[in-house]
C-alpha cells in the first residue's frame, strides 16, 4: 500500500476535527440554554461549512479562505482561555485545532503552487520570433 502526502485530505481532516470539537463543546458541554447554543453552533459552524464545499470541490480560494478562518477560531480560542476559567481547556483544544487547521491550509496552497508549471525565465529577445 503506497501513502502519499495530501495536503487537501490533512484540510479536511482538520477541518472536520474542528466542526465535531465545536459542535461537542458549543452544542453539549456549555452551560446555556437551547436557543443559545443553537445559535452560537450556527455562528460558529456555518463558515466552516461553507468554505467546505469549496475545499471539497479542490477550489485554491476555498484554502485560502480556510487559513483566513482559522485565525478567526485561533483568536476565540485564545480569548476563551485567558477569560474562562472553566472552559480553558476547551478553548485550548479550539486552538490548538485552529492552528492545525492554518497550517494544513498553508501546506495544500505551497502544494498547489508547486505543482503548477512555472512560467518560461527566458523570454525571447525584442523582435526575435
Amino acid at each position: 500500500m503506497n501513502f502519499r502526502f495530501s495536503a487537501r485530505a490533512l484540510v479536511l481532516t482538520a477541518m472536520t476535527l474542528l466542526m465535531l470539537w465545536l459542535l461537542l463543546w458549543l452544542g453539549f458541554l456549555t452551560h446555556a440554554d437551547r436557543q443559545q447554543r443553537i445559535l452560537w453552533l450556527v455562528l460558529a459552524l456555518l463558515p466552516l461549512v461553507i468554505v467546505g464545499y469549496f475545499l471539497w470541490r479542490d477550489r485554491k480560494g476555498g484554502f485560502t479562505w480556510c487559513g483566513f478562518m482559522a485565525l478567526g477560531y485561533f483568536a476565540q480560542g485564545v480569548t476563551v482561555v485567558f477569560t474562562s476559567k472553566s472552559d480553558a481547556g476547551s478553548g485550548a483544544a479550539e486552538v490548538f485545532l485552529s492552528l492545525l487547521l492554518f497550517s494544513a491550509a498553508s501546506a495544500a496552497l505551497r502544494a498547489r503552487r508547486q505543482n503548477t508549471p512555472q512560467p518560461s525565465t527566458n523570454p525571447r529577445p525584442f523582435g526575435e520570433r
